[in-house]
């Protein structure tokens, strides 16, 4: 999940320049950065799980996708106010 919000927070920066922007998608990157290195010092601990099994795969790239696409097709648009991309 960190890496995945370097990476979101990183694209936003990217491609937007203005100080609020910076400010939001900074703090973000910014906590994901120390949340990290705060991950690799904490002490091991037992993490609970789903047994292992192709179904439960399945469900989470079916779900993953399907939020994907409802959020660059429709979601971003009417929640940002910017389509993220181009239509026509």
């Amino acid at each position: 999940m960190l890496v995945a919000v370097k990476l979101w927070a990183l694209a936003h920066l990217l491609a937007n320049g203005m100080l609020h922007d910076v400010l939001l998608f900074g703090t973000f990157l910014a906590w994901a950065v120390v949340d990290r290195i705060s991950l690799k010092r904490r002490p091991q601990r037992a993490t609970p799980t789903l047994p292992a099994g192709k179904a439960n795969d399945i469900i989470a790239v079916v779900a993953g996708l399907a939020v994907y696409v409802v959020t660059v097709v429709w979601a971003h648009q009417w929640l940002i106010g910017v389509s993220p991309v181009s239509m026509g």
